[in-house]
């Protein structure tokens, strides 16, 4: 084999791994990419400047877990507080809203790098079992938001047993 079918060869096995992985990266994190809607006119916002170089797009990284009583849902949603979220169960998933603010602790300098998302989201996670919102929890610790929802009992077939008289 010449040194050209080397890097030939090469070649192909590094665009196959760039490709697998990012295929990888699509079909895990694809659920996880959310769109951020950037505040309002009269709502706090970005300066001008960062507003223009800010990202309107970000990670809501999930784990859905389940046991025979309860879905627990982890959302990583880091910088917010528990009254940014708005939680509802809808008829096909667990949509989790809410509102990352901008908050700028230090008035000097300027900004490299901008790769934190601001503004209002929505993330539609799909639940693997029918769940009651009764009984249902939610906490905010350490930018996790972790939702607790008790599962649906399921209405379906049963033995019935038949006594003697």
């Amino acid at each position: 084999m010449g040194a050209l079918d080397e890097l030939r060869s090469g070649l192909s096995r590094t665009w196959d791994t760039l490709a697998e992985g990012w295929r990888q990266l699509v079909e895990r994190a694809s659920g996880a990419l959310t769109r951020f809607v950037p505040h309002h006119e009269g709502e706090e916002a970005l300066p001008a400047p960062l507003a223009h170089h800010a990202p309107v797009w970000g990670l809501l990284a999930a784990e859905v877990r389940e046991d025979e009583e309860n879905i627990v849902v982890r959302l990583e949603a880091p910088g917010m507080k528990d009254e940014d979220f708005d939680i509802r169960v809808e008829p096909n998933g667990l949509l989790v809203s809410g509102e990352k603010r901008y908050e700028r602790e230090e008035r000097k300098g300027s900004y490299h790098i901008m790769e934190r998302a601001y503004g209002r989201f929505q993330r539609l996670i799909p639940l693997p079992h029918p769940v009651r919102e009764e009984g249902a929890t939610a906490r905010y610790r350490r930018g996790v938001l972790e939702i607790t929802l008790p599962k649906l009992k399921p209405h379906g077939r049963r033995r019935i047993e038949v006594k003697a008289d």
